[in-house]
């Protein structure tokens, strides 16, 4: 059995301001600063044999501690990003709304299959890291690993493992610093937690 610990990044100042922030880096905020301090110790109790994050900051510098206090060495991976926003990076829905309103449209048109200008759709994201995350557990089988990613990627990992479509995408809720685990056994997963931060609020 393969153990899945999905951690996502702590909040950043682009999650307050609701800016859209995919493959460009951000900063992880005051309070995001406190959630990682709460984070690691609450997995410090918790055995890990590989760490995964992206090749963003934030989800380095959400998982540092915890890597440092375990001697685990992180693995970054480009494959394990964020769906890519193209040129609205950096903004907020809002300013689309208000500044491209027929991509606005467009987006609400198609949904999953809309595809960012000069970025990717969720449909792209989703093959992205449906491919990457069959790769890790075909290398790490039976070891528990924990990977620190995005909510977007962190939605994309569970829908492909509990059904194998993209189509559940949007049934997940993930908060900052969350963790959500999952067990992966001869093609069959299951959810042990979703969307944990009990230990963020104690």
């Amino acid at each position: 059995m393969t153990k899945l610990i999905l951690v996502r990044h702590a909040l950043t100042i682009d999650n307050q301001s609701k800016r859209l922030s995919g493959h460009i880096d951000s900063v992880v905020s005051e309070f995001g600063i406190k959630q990682i301090e709460k984070l690691t110790k609450y997995l410090d109790g918790i055995h890990i044999d590989k760490i995964y994050t992206t090749t963003s900051s934030r989800t380095k510098d959400t998982v540092r501690d915890v890597a440092k206090k375990k001697g685990i060495e992180i693995i970054e991976k480009e494959t394990l990003k964020e769906i890519s926003f193209g040129d609205f990076e950096g903004i907020t829905f809002d300013d689309i709304k208000k500044n491209y309103p027929e991509e606005f449209n467009s987006m609400i048109e198609k949904g999953y299959e809309y595809r960012y200008p000069n970025g990717e759709s969720l449909i792209d994201s989703f093959i992205r890291v449906s491919n990457e995350i069959k790769e890790i557990i075909s290398m790490d089988k039976d070891k528990t690993i924990l990977i620190c990613s995005h909510g977007g990627t962190i939605r994309n990992i569970i829908s492909y493992l509990i059904s194998g479509s993209h189509k559940y995408h949007w049934n997940f809720k993930i908060d900052n610093a969350s963790v959500s685990i999952l067990e992966v056994e001869d093609g069959f997963a299951v959810i042990d937690s979703l969307n944990n931060t009990n230990f963020i609020n104690n």
